[in-house]
């Protein structure tokens, strides 16, 4: 049951949260496969990324939670990150090509779940 009084335009933003069992670590990997440094590292045992489109993604220290996590980032060239991904060394558990959505699916080395996502348009523009 929505809520009436309250209208869905004041939610402002999502946050996609990673657990990792350790912060140094888990910096590094999501340094390797997002290409840069987070942009802030607010407090101890966290990490934040945010992505031009909007969103954000946190990776925080947390041995209770790690491996358990799911993200999934929305991608402009999912055939760039293929190759970003081997370079790396990071062999996916999946990778679906279809007409309207693309995924790649690899796991961090804590476990979770990273999904990488491409949808397109009849005209195979991007619309995620």
């Amino acid at each position: 049951m929505a809520i009436k009084d309250k209208p869905d335009t004041m939610l402002k933003n999502a946050l996609a949260f990673v657990a990792v069992r350790d912060i140094s670590s888990g910096v590094r990997w999501y340094r390797m496969v997002l290409g840069r440094d987070p942009d802030v590292q607010p407090m101890r045992g966290l990490a934040e990324w945010n992505f031009k489109g909007g969103g954000w993604l946190q990776v925080n220290e947390n041995t209770r939670l790690a491996g358990r996590s799911s993200v999934t980032l929305v991608e402009t060239d999912i055939d760039e990150r293929m190759i970003m991904l081997a370079k790396a060394g990071i062999k996916p558990k999946s990778f679906v090509k279809g007409e309207r959505v693309s995924i790649i699916t690899i796991s961090d080395p804590d476990g979770n779940q990273v999904v990488f996502a491409h949808g397109k348009d009849e005209n195979h523009r991007s619309t995620m």
